[in-house]
């Protein structure tokens, strides 16, 4: 969903930022824009009209014939009705800025032509969406931005000799909201978002039987992003649009566009995403599932020469049917359980170094451009991977560990590793699994693998036993400094 809001963001920016920043609307002003709008397409795209802009009470009226862009594009095999066109209005302000927003309804239908087997309809409605937001000429970007839309569907039926099956999509809402603040430094900004989802519905069945159904009660997402070089960036894609018919590039447009690339980078300051979802269940006829919460991480900060990649993933109250997990399995299903990853020292500048370096119209040389830039980014030819955290916790164990790994990149079965395991309550975990060896064979030799591991362990003040666990990258072990064979 955010994705395709910047997206639309940066076809705006595209438009608005080339054209006319005076507040007065004119027939001018809209040809400029429409011009900008329409810069990146193929001709005969913006021939069709598909676009256009059409100067009304102080703003600008934005029409996309979806009717005409779908018989521009001359799709075949399917019959297409209700491609009204999407409005958009943007008015012009004194002090350079520009206000966007637009309100629409969707509802399309698609079937594909009679004697196509399968018989295929598709329908995709959206009962209401909007959005505003103030765009910002001399950064080529959205200042700010606010998205929602309702009643959301997308089904699809498909009719052939074996019968129907349905898959139907329902989601009640979704929202989004971008602001911004400025970095400190010359067209760059910090950016905020945030948005949601509110109950998603998946249902899939066959004639009168339902085959599946997966629901997520709601999904929220936050994100920073600070020293966003977005005007850099937009003149970047300005440049490529403007060569796309160029098959060599001149010196002088091979030292701009390195020069266009220099000044974009670093990409970013640091950058940082949140996800989380929360009442996710599974209806199958084999057994449920589901999941209270999930969440997922990212962040990228530091340096541009050192910067660290961060990964984290948590899942709590995970139930499964006996159906689909042995029943005596099901007791050591973990009520809790979280990853957490980490790609040390990433030298983006690097990257730089050799873009700076790359012949753009040797295709010899992009070609090898994946192999330098690998080297750049990991000169000893090994990476690392840091586990911060991982864990898993039920009623019948608790266990965390955390350490590296190192793997050597050209080759694949060179690999060291450090790591240090914790677990509570052991004793308990190994009756637990001895108990449940006595209907399910197969737990004996995890039961063995305990008993002995238990052998290993030292045990913490807390009370909970430890293993250092040390792998070379010659394959030898060693567990609490004790070498095994």
């Amino acid at each position: 969903m955010r994705f395709r809001t910047v997206a639309a963001a940066a076809a705006f920016a595209v438009g608005l930022a080339g054209a006319s920043q005076a507040a007065d609307v004119n027939e001018q002003g809209a040809k400029d824009l429409l011009g900008n709008l329409t810069h990146f397409l193929p001709d005969d795209l913006v021939k069709s009209g598909f676009v256009t802009v059409t100067p009304a009470s102080g703003h600008y009226e934005i029409t996309y014939d979806l009717q005409k862009l779908f018989d521009k594009l001359n799709i075949s095999g399917f019959d297409v009705a209700g491609l009204k066109p999407l409005m958009a209005l943007a008015t012009p302000q004194d002090g350079g800025l520009w206000n966007i927003e637009g309100n629409n309804a969707i509802d399309v239908t698609a079937r594909s032509k009679p004697g196509s087997s399968p018989d295929v309809a598709l329908r995709y409605a959206v009962a209401s969406s909007s959005f505003s937001g103030v765009f910002d000429p001399a950064i080529h970007y959205v200042r700010s931005m606010d998205v929602k839309g309702n009643g959301i569907t997308l089904a699809t039926k498909t009719t052939d000799t074996n019968g129907v099956e349905n898959n139907d999509i329902t989601i009640d809402g979704i929202n989004y909201a971008l602001s911004s603040s400025s970095s400190g430094e010359p067209d760059k900004l910090d950016l905020q978002m945030m948005g949601g989802l509110q109950s998603f519905h998946d249902k899939v069945s066959s004639d009168d039987a339902t085959l599946g159904e997966f629901k997520i009660g709601a999904i929220d997402f936050r994100a920073n992003a600070t020293k966003l070089p977005l005007k850099a960036l937009n003149e970047i894609l300005r440049f490529v649009s403007d060569h796309k018919d160029t098959k060599t590039l001149s010196d002088s447009e091979s030292a701009a566009l390195k020069a266009l690339l220099r000044n974009a980078m670093p990409l970013v300051g640091s950058l940082e995403e949140s996800v989380s979802a929360k009442d996710i269940s599974v209806t199958t006829p084999l057994g449920n599932g589901g999941l209270q919460q999930m969440g997922y991480s990212f962040k990228i900060a530091g340096p541009a020469n050192a910067m660290n990649a961060d990964f984290g993933m948590r899942a709590e109250k995970l139930t499964l049917a006996s159906g689909l997990v042995p029943q005596d399995y099901v007791a050591f299903i973990p009520d809790a359980a979280e990853l957490q990853m980490q790609f040390p020292n990433l030298n983006f500048s690097a990257l730089m170094d050799v873009l700076q370096q790359t012949d753009f119209n040797n295709s010899a040389g992009t070609a090898s451009m994946d192999e330098k830039l690998q080297q750049a980014m990991f000169p000893d030819g090994t990476m690392t991977i840091n586990f911060p955290k991982i864990s898993a916790v039920s009623g019948l164990y608790d266990i965390q560990a955390s350490g590296s790994m190192r793997g050597w990149l050209n080759d694949k079965d060179r690999v060291s590793m450090t790591m240090t395991v914790l677990a509570r309550d052991l004793d308990k975990t190994i009756a637990a699994v001895q108990d449940a060896a006595k209907t399910e064979p197969d737990l004996s030799q995890l039961s063995f693998g305990l008993m002995m591991a238990k052998g290993f362990a030292k045990t913490d003040p807390d009370g909970r036993a430890r293993w250092d666990v040390s792998i070379a990258d010659d394959e030898s072990i060693t567990i609490n400094g004790q070498a095994i064979k």
